[in-house]
C-alpha cells in the first residue's frame, strides 16, 4: 500500500482549492441564514437542535425548489470552518517541524502568530465599528471592553461570547490564537522526541486532544449555554486541527479515483444523517473533511498534459483559496448594509427571487473589497518569525 505524504498527500494547489470550498461555504452561510428563519433552515452550528437536521431532511425529501442552494448554505455552509482547521494543522505541520523549519521560542511563535492574525484583522475591525456604530448594531452596552478583548483576541474566553463578538465572525481570530498556543505548547513539542520508545506521543496527543474536547461535549448535550461557550473556542478545533496533524505526520494510504468519488458523493448525505443524532454530530467534521479532501483529491493524474486540465478546472477555487483571508474579513462588511437597508426595512420578507440578484450583489462587492484588501495588505509588511535573521 502507498503511503502518500507532503506534496503527494495534498499540494499548494489542493490545499487553495480546499480554502475555496471552505470560504465559499462561510460566506454563503453568513449571509442566507441571517434570512427570516421562519423561510431558511437554520445550521447546528453551536448547539444541536434535531428540529433543524429533521426539518432538512424532510425539505430534501420533500422535493427540493428553487432556494434549494439558499437552504443548502443555511445549513451545511458553516462546516468551511472545520476544513480551515483541518488545513491549519497540516499547514503548521508541514511549516514547522521539518528538518529545516526556522527555530523559534514558544513565545516568539506565538506572539508571531497574534501579529499576523491583528495585521488581517484590523482595518476590517475599524470599518467594522463604524458600521456597527451607524446602525446601532452594538451587541453590549459596555462594548469599550468589549472591543478591546477583541483586539486582544481573547474575546472567546469571556462569558457568552456569542453576545459580545464584533463584528460578526471575528471571533475566528480568536479561536486560531486557541489552536496556535495548543500546538506550540502541546503537539510541537511531541516532534522533538527522539527516543523510539516514546515516539508514540506523536500520534498519541493529537488523539488525547480530540478525545478529551470529545468527552467535555458529551454530557452538554441539553446544556446549551455551556457548550456553545466550548464551540466558540479550541474545543470545537481539535477533531478537525487533529486530523491535519496526523495527516501531515503520518501521509494517507493512496485511494482508487472510484473510492475518492464515493466519499466525495457519499459525504453530505451522511453528515445530513449525522445532525439527526447528537453523539454523530459531534463527528460531523471528520465528514466534511473526508468529502472535501476526497474531491479535490479527484482532480489529479499522473499525466502532464491531463493535470494541466485538471488545474484549471480548480483555478476559480484556488483563485477564491489565495484570496479567503482577506474575503473572510470584509464579508461582514458587506453584509451587514444589505440586510439593514433592505431585506430587514421593515417586516422580514421570505424567499423570492430577488433574493439571488442580492446574493449576486454581495459576492461581487465582497470579492471587489477582498482584492482591495489583499492589496492593502501588501503595503504593509508582514510580522517575521524571527526578525533577526534576514
Amino acid at each position: 500500500m502507498t503511503i502518500l505524504k507532503g506534496n503527494d498527500l495534498l499540494s499548494k494547489t489542493q490545499c487553495n482549492a480546499l480554502r475555496g470550498i471552505a470560504i465559499i461555504g462561510i460566506v454563503l452561510h453568513n449571509f442566507c441564514h441571517w434570512l427570516n428563519p421562519e423561510v431558511v433552515i437554520l445550521e447546528n452550528e453551536y448547539n444541536f437542535n434535531l428540529s433543524f437536521g429533521q426539518r432538512m431532511w424532510d425539505y430534501l425529501c420533500g422535493g427540493i425548489d428553487m432556494y434549494f442552494p439558499v437552504q443548502f448554505f443555511s445549513f451545511f455552509g458553516h462546516y468551511g470552518v472545520p476544513v480551515f482547521l483541518f488545513l491549519s494543522g497540516f499547514g503548521l505541520v508541514r511549516k514547522y517541524e521539518g528538518a529545516k523549519s526556522e527555530k523559534s521560542t514558544a513565545t516568539q511563535f506565538i506572539i508571531y502568530q497574534w501579529k499576523k492574525l491583528f495585521r488581517l484583522m484590523l482595518l476590517g475591525l475599524i470599518i467594522g465599528l463604524f458600521a456597527h456604530a451607524m446602525y446601532n448594531a452594538f451587541y453590549k452596552a459596555d462594548w469599550l471592553k468589549y472591543l478591546v478583548a477583541q483586539l486582544l483576541l481573547v474575546i472567546n474566553v469571556l462569558k457568552r461570547p456569542e453576545l459580545n463578538i464584533m463584528p460578526g465572525p471575528y471571533w475566528f481570530f480568536g479561536l486560531m490564537l486557541e489552536v496556535y498556543v495548543i500546538y506550540r505548547l502541546i503537539v510541537f513539542p511531541t516532534n522533538k522526541i527522539k527516543k523510539k520508545g516514546w515516539k508514540w506521543l506523536r500520534w498519541f496527543i493529537p488523539v488525547a486532544l480530540v478525545l478529551v474536547a470529545w468527552i467535555m461535549q458529551v454530557p452538554l448535550i441539553n446544556r446549551h449555554v455551556f457548550i456553545r461557550y466550548l464551540r466558540y473556542n479550541a474545543v470545537v478545533a481539535m477533531l478537525p486541527f487533529a486530523m491535519g496533524v496526523l495527516m501531515a505526520r503520518y501521509g494517507f494510504p493512496r485511494l482508487s479515483k472510484w473510492l475518492l468519488a464515493a466519499i466525495a458523493i457519499a459525504a453530505m448525505p451522511v453528515l445530513l444523517l449525522a445532525n439527526l443524532n447528537f453523539y454523530a454530530w459531534l463527528w460531523g467534521p471528520m465528514i466534511v473533511i473526508a468529502g472535501s479532501v476526497s474531491f479535490v483529491k479527484l482532480f489529479e493524474a499522473r499525466d502532464a498534459t491531463i493535470q494541466s486540465r485538471l488545474d484549471l478546472s480548480l483555478k476559480p477555487l484556488v483563485w477564491t483559496g489565495v484570496l479567503s483571508s482577506c474575503i473572510f474579513v470584509v464579508h461582514p462588511l458587506v453584509r451587514l448594509p444589505i440586510f439593514m437597508e433592505v431585506i430587514w426595512r421593515g417586516p422580514k420578507i421570505g424567499l423570492c427571487p430577488q433574493f439571488y440578484l442580492l446574493l449576486t450583489i454581495y459576492i461581487v462587492i465582497t470579492l471587489l473589497l477582498a482584492m482591495g484588501y489583499r492589496y492593502y495588505l501588501e503595503l504593509y509588511p508582514a510580522p517575521k518569525l524571527n526578525p533577526n535573521r534576514s
